[in-house]
């Protein structure tokens, strides 16, 4: 039997779907907007770009790139893989990994250490500055070593 129910009937009982629908999406605030959340420390993941910090806050002491995984926790942070000892999982993982080009800010002298990934915030630890230092230290190491094809991105011939 087919339902006698008119279309408009349908869409507007599908409309509040529909809506949370694209609101989980997660449509970034405008570029103000999301400056004016961090004048304010109302710092939310998945809702800040790096360029909003950048331009908030300044130049950071540490800036690092790289492919890295993350381990999601139940409270939506994402740790990096380098701050987890080997064999370990950080408290509250919820047992997934997410990969990806991870774009880092160490901010020393607010303690803030920042993640990045698909440039939107996914971690953000409050730190002494000697850690972020040592962290800052340890890429600053890291990228003396890295070979010519890992410092530049390929390009197509």
């Amino acid at each position: 039997m087919r339902n006698a129910r008119p279309l408009s009937v349908k869409l507007a009982s599908a409309l509040p779907v529909l809506m949370m629908l694209v609101c989980a999406c997660g449509a970034l605030p405008s570029p103000e907007e999301q400056k004016t959340r961090i004048q304010r420390d109302e710092i939310r993941l998945h809702a800040l770009t790096s360029a909003a910090f950048l331009e908030t806050w300044g130049p950071p002491t540490y800036q690092h790139h790289e492919q890295t995984q993350f381990f999601r926790i139940e409270n939506g942070n994402y740790v990096p893989r380098f701050l987890v000892p080997l064999g370990e999982a950080p408290p509250g993982w919820d047992s997934s990994v997410v990969s990806g080009e991870a774009n880092f800010l160490g901010y020393a002298d607010r303690g803030e250490l920042l993640g990045f990934l698909e440039d939107r915030l996914v971690y953000r630890e409050q730190m002494p500055s000697e850690r972020i230092h040592a962290i800052g230290k340890l890429w600053e190491r890291e990228a003396q070593f890295k070979t010519r094809l890992e410092k530049e991105p390929l390009s197509s011939h």
